[in-house]
Formats: C-alpha cells, sequence, structure tokens
C-alpha cells in the first residue's frame, strides 16, 4: 500500500505555494502516495485537488465573519482530521498551517511536516510551534536562512525549490491576442505584473515607473494580472493607490488591470517585459513561469529572486524600493530587442536546469519518505 499524506491548507485560493504542491501532486499520487487533503470548501482551490483525484475534507478555522476561531477550537478540529483520516505523514503546505499543525504535533500519532513559503519576522511562540515539525521544507536559501537567524533548527530544515512546468511554460510566437483583448495594437509595449495585489507586491513602484517613462515611450502600457484577497483597509487603499498614480499622471488609459487568470502561459508569451517589484519575495512562482517562457524579465533584487535570476545574465535586477532603477531597467529592455532575447533565453536555459518539475517531485518524495 501507498503511503497516506494528509495535507493541509489554510486559504482556499490559488496562489504561488498552493500552485506549487499542485504541480507534483498528481504525479505523485500515481506512483508515489496517496493524498488526502483538509482545505476550505469554499474557493478554487478544493476543485483543483478534486481533478487531481485527491479527497478533500472540510477544513474551518474561520467563523462566518472571517475571524480566526479560538486557539482550543483550531486544535481540536485539526486533531479530529487527523484522527479521521490516520494518516502516515501530515504536511503543511503553509508557515502559519504548519505553525497551527506544530501546536499539537507532539499528540499527534503520526509525524509531522510543513512547507516554509514566508520571509517574515516571527515571535518565539510561532518559532517554537514550526520547530515541533519534524521537518521543513524552505523554498530557497534565502528563507532558510532567514528563519534558521529567528531561531528555527538548522537540521529540521532542507531547501527544495518550487518546479515549473516548462512544456506548459514555453516561449510560443506572440499572436497579440491578449492585447487586442485590452485594446492595443500589436506594436504596444506591455509590460505586466503578475501575483496577488499587496502592499508585499510593491507594484506602486512599477505603477511610478510607468509614469516616468510615459512621455518616452508613447506606446508603454502597464497590465496588473492578479487580484487583491485583503479585506483590510491599508490593502484596499493601496490597490487604490496604484490607479491614482496613472490618473493624476493623466494616463490613466494606460492602466489596465486583468484580475485572476487562467492563460498566464499565453500572456506571457504576449506581454514584453515581466517587471516584478516586490519588497520581499522567498521564491517568486511567476519568476520560474516567466523564466520558462523565456520572457524579459526585470525583478527586485530580494529573498530567493538571484537563486533564479542572475543580473546582466537571465534578467535586470534592481535594489528594492529603487523607483530610479527599476525605471532606468525598464528602459533598457524597452530599447534593446537583443538584450530581451538574450536574457530570456538564459532564463529559460536555467529554469530547464534547475527548477523542472521532476526535479522539484523527486526531492520532495525522498523528503517525505525520509519521515515515513
Amino acid at each position: 500500500m501507498r503511503p497516506k499524506i494528509l495535507l493541509f491548507f489554510e486559504y482556499g485560493t490559488l496562489n504561488g505555494g498552493e500552485f506549487s504542491l499542485l504541480t507534483m501532486l498528481k504525479e505523485l499520487a500515481q506512483r508515489e502516495f496517496e493524498f488526502v487533503a483538509a482545505a476550505p470548501s469554499e474557493g478554487m482551490l478544493a476543485q483543483r485537488l478534486e481533478k487531481c483525484g485527491i479527497k478533500v475534507l472540510p477544513l474551518t478555522l474561520r467563523d462566518a465573519n472571517g475571524r480566526k476561531l479560538p486557539i482550543e477550537n483550531i486544535n481540536i478540529h485539526l486533531s479530529e482530521l487527523v484522527n479521521q483520516v490516520r494518516p502516515d505523514l501530515v504536511h503543511s503546505n503553509s508557515l502559519a498551517m504548519g505553525r497551527m499543525i506544530g501546536r499539537i504535533a507532539q499528540q499527534l500519532p503520526v509525524r509531522c511536516t510543513s512547507h516554509l513559503r514566508d520571509i517574515i519576522k516571527l515571535n518565539k511562540t510561532v518559532i517554537s510551534d514550526l520547530n515541533c515539525n519534524a521537518g521543513l521544507i524552505a523554498v530557497s536559501n534565502a528563507t532558510r536562512d532567514f528563519h534558521i537567524a529567528q531561531g528555527i533548527e538548522p537540521e529540521r530544515i532542507r531547501v527544495i525549490y518550487n518546479g515549473v512546468d516548462t512544456n506548459l511554460f514555453s516561449p510560443t510566437a506572440s499572436d497579440a491576442s491578449f492585447k487586442r483583448e485590452l485594446g492595443l495594437g500589436s506594436d504596444a509595449v506591455l509590460l505586466a505584473n503578475i501575483g496577488q495585489i499587496c502592499l508585499r507586491k510593491g507594484q506602486t513602484l512599477l505603477a511610478r515607473a510607468a509614469v516616468e517613462l510615459a512621455e518616452e515611450f508613447p506606446k508603454i502600457n502597464t497590465v496588473f494580472i492578479g487580484e487583491r484577497h485583503s479585506q483590510k483597509a491599508e490593502s484596499i487603499e493601496y490597490e487604490k493607490s496604484i490607479t491614482r498614480i496613472f490618473e493624476q499622471a493623466g494616463i490613466k488609459d494606460r492602466l489596465f488591470f486583468a484580475g485572476f487568470r487562467r492563460d498566464i502561459p499565453a500572456i506571457l508569451n504576449d506581454t514584453d517585459i515581466l517587471v516584478h517589484t516586490a519588497h520581499q519575495e522567498p521564491l517568486g512562482r511567476v519568476l520560474l513561469e516567466a523564466a520558462a517562457c523565456a520572457q524579459a524579465i526585470v525583478a527586485t533584487d530580494v529573498g530567493g529572486t538571484s537563486e533564479i535570476l542572475t543580473n546582466e545574465v537571465s534578467a535586470l535586477l534592481t535594489a528594492p524600493d529603487d523607483v530610479a532603477a527599476i525605471t532606468a531597467a525598464i528602459r533598457r529592455m524597452v530599447r534593446d530587442e537583443k538584450l530581451r532575447l538574450r536574457l530570456g533565453e538564459q532564463a529559460r536555459i536555467k529554469a530547464i536546469e534547475k527548477f523542472s518539475i521532476p526535479l522539484a517531485t523527486e526531492k520532495v518524495a525522498t523528503f517525505w519518505k525520509s519521515f515515513l
């Protein structure tokens, strides 16, 4: 019989961490493990898991108003799910979920592991809870080093990069269909930012750079692809501020919001430059996808970004929060088509060599087996 692994997902939405694990689950379910997932019923994640042939049990961590349930209630609920499934291993797909499982790990009859997909400051209690997991997967060396410095025990952490489907994400000839959808001509220069709209992703930096370049390059347009999930007032205001920057410059007609999209491979091949202006990034999934598509990339050099891309070799990397540097990098890319092509080609080579799904899948499988 295949070992049974119970997977815990805190949210039902599909973001980088969820997509990263989903890329591996179907293959692993066919040949290595039996999976059961515990995830919120709302959102698209449960549907995607079921398409992979994985049974999904409802995970309830919040009340009807979206408030987190008391710790005691959550602990009981998580323990009940583990006892119901009777898995051979429990794995949490995020730091926050790993912390919640870590709180009860010593009372569970199985060993627990978790992904660390965030670079955020943690207090001593959270560190202690995470250290109750038998093993932790850091998605980059930057993530690993950051958390070891905070007190995570080094022997528990293994670095395993996320994988990207280099067949699905591959360079193809553009038919300009996405530009036409936006009402743009095929000769428009389209800057794309892909990801959740939030303060950490730094989208206002791109907005300010686009404004700086607007007069010099009248054909530059900017599209933000992704959604804002947070309902906090500061997050809502942050999203509005992106539009306000373009409005105040009188170029709102050159700004587009495309929302959540399922056709990211086609979009990447129909945009000219991916601009990733994050303030922090453990290992940006969209950077892997853009690299696999041989896309020209301008990105802030934060977190694990330099483990994916090399400045002047496979992308142009800038200091974080430096609008002038971001603007200058985009300017170089727009002016120099040969540079865009050269950097994109090298980015794809790196994606194939270092971030393929088979490589990531094999390493995660080996990691899990070591705790069975």
